[in-house]
């Protein structure tokens, strides 16, 4: 069962919807459920601090309402203590979300990390679909027909094809249990 808190933001939205001026997005996405999140922020560069916040997301209540949560705690934030607020600070903030959605408050939290992230090396909107598919063949070893196979799927970056474990590797189109093991491999070296 879903919190009070959760269905409030579920059916009642936070800072929903691309705001008119924005700096950076944080796209991410999970493509095992589908779920897939923009985290849009505006930065008061004076002050280093997230000045307005907005989110779209395509996937179940739990990805909207943890969306919405992620944009409350963010408002106003010095950006270092952005990048602090977590997947736990997400859940409990909801009052608790079930197990099974846990991965839900990981990609708001990662969604909004990952515009920072952007906002910060100059890159607004992240890398693009060729930087990322160089990566994936360069630094884990995969044919080029995997890797836009794994961007269609809406892996969209290397921090996150590593993030994925080998049953939610597995469940991707064209990938095998060698390539699972392989990008499990490459992932392992990089943290």
């Amino acid at each position: 069962m879903y919190s009070e808190k959760v269905i409030d933001h579920f059916t009642n939205p936070r800072n929903m919807g691309e705001p008119k001026k924005w700096d950076a997005v944080g796209k991410v996405g999970n493509p095992v459920c589908g779920d897939i999140m923009y985290i849009y922020i505006k930065v008061d560069k004076t002050k280093d601090t997230i000045e307005d916040i907005g989110f779209k997301t395509m996937g179940c209540a739990a990805a909207i309402a943890t969306s919405s949560m992620i944009t409350e705690l963010a408002k106003g934030r010095k950006l270092d203590d952005a990048l602090k607020i977590g997947r736990d600070n997400v859940a409990d903030a909801l009052d608790g979300l079930p197990p099974i959605k846990m991965h839900c408050s990981n990609l708001a939290a990662d969604g909004l990390h990952k515009a920072i992230e952007n906002y910060r090396t100059g890159k607004p909107e992240g890398e693009s679909k060729d930087e990322v598919i160089t990566q994936f063949t360069q630094k884990v070893g995969l044919k080029r027909d995997h890797a836009e196979k794994l961007w269609n799927a809406g892996i969209v970056s290397l921090d996150e094809l590593f993030r994925l474990h080998k049953e939610e590797l597995l469940r991707l189109p064209g990938i095998t249990e060698d390539l699972a093991d392989k990008i499990m491999e490459k992932g392992g070296q990089q943290h």
